[in-house]
């Protein structure tokens, strides 16, 4: 959800304070007719006359009334400037906590998963990552058609992984999530193409791996 800037804060401030009047003058106005309008007397004698008149609230009320629509007009002028000149302010980052111990999966990134702005839009930040390699798979390439996957990576031509020979090695990172939602999350923006397999890489550390589902 987008943020708003100081001065859309303040047009909406100064216009609640427009609205505060009129309301207050409209009260006045109504307290003012009430008392204009009031008799005295006695029940005992059955004599009632009216009262000497206090319409001040009226005068009061429609002062406050014409303030306030006065008030409320520039406000919106001023408002309509303001709200166009000032751009509304991006959402505050993601709190990412801290992984939990015991919990952490690891993931091999070949392709769009090591890009920082991917990793912003599917968990709210960066991972820890680490240079990796993965032995006996080769690099291939997928168009992608989902148009959400596209909007995120900036490509609708992605890297794919193929079973290869022995001596074939590709490059990567290795990313550590720290929480179960977050691996759900590749999930579910890796397409059909890709599936999700278990593997050693280089290091000799185990890791997810996401290839050709006709791979597997």
């Amino acid at each position: 959800m987008k943020r708003l800037s100081p001065g859309q804060r303040w047009v909406i401030g100064l216009g609640a304070f427009a609205l505060v009047c009129l309301v207050v003058g409209l009260i006045a106005i109504t307290v003012g007719i009430a008392n204009g309008q009031a008799m005295c007397g006695s029940s005992e004698d059955d004599f009632f006359e009216a009262c000497p008149r206090d319409t001040s609230g009226i005068v009061w009320g429609s002062v406050l009334g014409v303030v306030g629509l006065l008030h409320l007009g520039l406000t919106g002028l001023a408002g309509a400037f303001v709200w166009t000149s000032t751009p509304t302010i991006g959402p505050k980052p993601f709190r990412q906590p801290a992984p939990l111990p015991g919990s952490t999966h690891r993931v091999f990134s070949y392709g769009t998963l090591q890009q920082p702005l991917v990793q912003e839009s599917l968990f709210g930040g960066h991972v820890p990552t680490t240079d990796d390699a993965l032995p006996g798979w080769r690099l291939d390439w997928v168009a992608i058609t989902d148009p959400e996957v596209v909007r995120t990576s900036g490509s609708d031509l992605h890297p794919i992984l193929r079973r290869g020979a022995p001596g074939d090695v590709v490059e990567g990172s290795a990313l550590t999530l720290g929480y179960e939602w977050q691996l759900r999350a590749v999930d579910d923006y890796e397409v059909a193409d890709y599936r999700r397999i278990r593997v050693e890489l280089t290091s000799g550390l185990s890791a997810w791996v996401y290839v050709a589902a006709d791979a597997v």
